[in-house]
């Protein structure tokens, strides 16, 4: 098993992780007040990113390029390596039968795979990570915190995807503080993760802390100038903050990075509204 560079891993970049939170952006276009049903939708968009996370898990234990999780400690190696010796062949064939239905866009019927899987080898964390993104993906929320929190315990803290799939489940309750806190954690295991400054910067936002926001969607772009998103909530900021130039700057590069099948589509009314701004 060869363990993944650093940054390859946490939310799987060059699995299109990034797309986790794509249109969560709807949720930052304003400091929450009554936004249920955006905050519902963001859930949404980005458990249907968070699948392609799953690809990268579901590979056989004997295949090269699967990711484990990325020990804080020798002792945590020891130990993620031990469990992951566990799991069975039968094991891993519901595993991966469950990976491929959830992948597909069919989490319910992916759920008796995981639990038959976690039946057979329960000291493996690559199940009730995958259980909960299928029940997140069916609205199950707690049952979705649950099975991250075994993943984080059977990993001992050292799995950063289930830290940042429990922050986005605290995320969807509104609950920005837990969120935030389990994205710092996550941020810990994998420093240089780009989406992973970007998802920390868009909770700030939400929580009204937009000097932090700012700082953490910088440093997003600068670890990986080619992410687009970054760049509308880089926007968002610089309109509270009144400064119609910066935003159009901003605006125009997300134009020119993101793929038309997933700009936003407030974006172009956003950048009209900034032009309309600017000094004349």
């Amino acid at each position: 098993m060869r363990t993944p560079s650093r940054g390859s891993l946490f939310f799987c970049e060059s699995c299109v992780f990034f797309s986790l939170f794509r249109k969560a952006r709807d949720h930052y276009f304003e400091i929450p007040s009554d936004s249920t049903g955006l905050v519902h939708y963001a859930l949404h968009v980005f458990l249907l990113g968070l699948v392609s996370v799953v690809a990268c898990l579901s590979q056989s234990p004997s295949t090269p390029d699967i990711p484990a999780p990325r020990p804080v400690n020798p002792s945590a190696a020891s130990f993620v390596s031990v469990q992951e010796l566990s799991m069975s062949a039968k094991a891993l064939r519901e595993y991966e039968k469950g990976t491929q239905l959830l992948s597909k866009g069919d989490p319910q019927a992916s759920l008796k795979h995981f639990l038959r899987a976690i039946q057979e080898s329960p000291a493996s964390y690559r199940p009730y990570h995958n259980l909960g993104l299928a029940y997140a993906r069916l609205g199950q929320l707690e049952a979705a915190a649950q099975n991250f929190e075994k993943s984080i315990e059977l990993t001992r803290s050292s799995f950063a995807p289930s830290f940042c799939g429990l922050a986005m489940v605290r995320y969807n309750q509104n609950e920005f503080g837990p969120a935030q806190t389990l994205l710092q954690h996550a941020l810990l295991l994998e420093p240089t993760s780009s989406t992973g400054k970007y998802f920390l910067g868009m909770t700030q936002f939400s929580l009204g802390q937009i000097s932090d926001a700012e700082r953490s969607t910088r440093e997003a772009i600068q670890l990986n100038p080619s992410l687009a998103d970054p760049y509308f909530l880089l926007a968002r900021i610089h309109e509270l903050q009144h400064n119609p130039s910066a935003v159009v700057a901003d605006l125009n590069t997300y134009f020119k990075l993101a793929p038309s099948i997933t700009v936003n589509p407030d974006a172009l009314p956003f950048l009209y509204r900034a032009e309309q701004a600017l000094p004349h």
